[in-house]
């Protein structure tokens, strides 16, 4: 039931889509610009000191001469080819500092970017919750302004949780491709699938009630936390099955979606995923707490009355 009243208040309100697609993309470009700012000086350094070298050359006259099969000339064309491998890890040596500081700013610059684009998700949850719990529209551009404290300080504290939580996951992966891959390659690979789903999941729905609780009920960050966390234990496990259902379909939906039109699409298909994401968040939320919520512009359901139905 959350799942189906989620569809029909994004399609009620599907233009957030649109918006919030405009605000991935701009948002997107402008990090890739201060990414290739941040790292390009260092990466073309290494690139012309790495085409003096001139390692391409070497590794085809290596393989030319052992295709010859003639032992003199392929131990002279291995000895060239060492040296320059020998060469090339001195030069990431004597840039290593360079190269330190771009992995640093690009670290940095991830999490920045997870910071605004939080921003972002956060906006679409008050849209949509005014949609809600007025039947009123609140522009999207407008949210990003008058909400911009709030939402900056709900993103801070959200992606440094998001960290603790990409430290467990990296972990869980290393260990399922550290094991099960070496051993059975698609069974690693299917586990590898597994974690991510799971893990999506598992956040979603220990957070689910973390944004709602600010935009329904005006709680400031630290509030709407644990007023989220206080629902967990009647809300949990249903929302992790709804969520791992959710993810499953996102998957599909965006690989589905990335080959039919060439990663063209991609973009769109995540910036659905996304509001709807948020729209399963406050159904939820509204459903546990019993406030009544407009599904469209006609109807209304009041979770007092109507029998909770997963």
């Amino acid at each position: 039931m959350s799942f189906k009243h989620s569809l029909s208040i994004l399609n009620s309100r599907f233009s957030i889509t649109y918006k919030l697609l405009a605000f991935i993309i701009i948002l997107t470009f402008l990090f890739c610009v201060l990414t290739v700012c941040a790292v390009y000086p260092t990466l073309a350094g290494l690139r012309n000191n790495m085409n003096e070298l001139a390692i391409g050359d070497a590794i085809r006259t290596y393989v030319r001469e052992a295709l010859k099969g003639e032992p003199e000339l392929q131990a002279q064309a291995y000895e060239v080819l060492s040296s320059k491998f020998d060469a090339a890890t001195e030069i990431v040596k004597n840039n290593s500092l360079q190269i330190n500081l771009s992995i640093l700013w690009l670290v940095l610059l991830y999490l920045l970017y997870v910071v605004f684009f939080s921003w972002g998700q956060y906006c679409v949850s008050d849209v949509i919750n005014h949609h809600m719990s007025s039947n009123s529209k609140f522009g999207f551009s407008s949210n990003l302004i008058v909400n911009f404290k709030k939402a900056m300080r709900y993103a801070l504290l959200y992606t440094a949780i998001t960290i603790g939580f990409m430290i467990v996951v990296a972990l869980l992966y290393w260990l399922s491709f550290a094991t099960l891959f070496k051993v059975i390659p698609i069974v690693g690979l299917a586990s590898a699938v597994a974690i991510f789903v799971f893990a999506m999941a598992a956040r979603r729905a220990l957070l689910f009630g973390w944004v709602p609780a600010m935009v329904a009920d005006g709680l400031d960050v630290v509030d709407g936390l644990k007023k989220g966390m206080s629902l967990l234990k009647q809300r949990f496990s249903y929302a992790l099955g709804l969520y791992i259902v959710f993810y499953i379909a996102w998957f599909a939906l965006t690989i589905a979606v990335t080959l039919f039109t060439l990663g063209v699409g991609t973009l769109f298909a995540i910036s659905i995923s996304l509001a709807l994401a948020q729209a399963c968040d406050l159904v939820i939320y509204y459903r546990t707490v019993g406030k009544r919520y407009y599904i469209d512009v006609l109807n209304v359901v009041d979770p007092s009355i109507k029998q909770r139905s997963l």
